[in-house]
């Protein structure tokens, strides 16, 4: 500790022992009476410092209560935490509605999309339709001319085979 001397610290001792004796609870001549009497008068006279301590910082409290232009500071710093709250409320509600757009948006795109999708699709069913058709189509014709084909064969066999029963059958009924 540099620079600390004892004149630094007779003066710390002098303005304590003023400023116990000016807020002590006890009016000075019966104080030094009392620390004359007794038998600690250093430990004595320094308790008697810390309860007008003790005193005068409740006394700072009371008027910190009490004065107007404290209540005023804190008025104002109320009314300012209050007006912070209410912007944050503001930009709460701002967010929430930015949000609230762009949820809007996402289902909105997606609406467009799903139609979008709905109208591929349906033309993709068009056009395997279309296609499967003209299969089936084509798959008809060929099988009805198959079909055609097989019975004028069958047909004619058939002939065939009734011209050699009947030949046959002739020949029996002659012999």
């Amino acid at each position: 500790m540099k620079g600390f001397g004892i004149g630094k610290l007779l003066a710390g001792v002098a303005l304590g022992s003023a400023y116990g004796l000016l807020f002590a609870q006890k009016p000075g001549k019966k104080l030094r009476s009392e620390l004359a009497k007794s038998k600690h008068p250093l430990k004595d006279f320094f308790d008697e410092s810390l309860k007008a301590n003790k005193e005068a910082r409740s006394a700072s409290v009371e008027w910190a209560k009490n004065s107007e232009e404290l209540q005023k500071v804190m008025l104002s710093g109320k009314e300012q935490f209050n007006a912070v709250v209410e912007a944050g409320k503001e930009m709460t509600e701002d967010a929430r509605q930015e949000a609230q757009k762009a949820l809007e948006d996402v289902a909105s795109n997606a609406t467009k999309a799903a139609q979008d999708l709905k109208k591929s699709a349906t033309k993709k069913v068009q056009s395997v339709t279309k296609s499967a058709n003209k299969k089936i189509n084509t798959a008809k014709k060929t099988a009805t001319k198959k079909v055609t084909a097989a019975k004028k064969s069958v047909a004619k066999k058939a002939n065939t085979a009734r011209k050699t029963a009947s030949k046959n059958v002739k020949k029996i009924t002659k012999s």
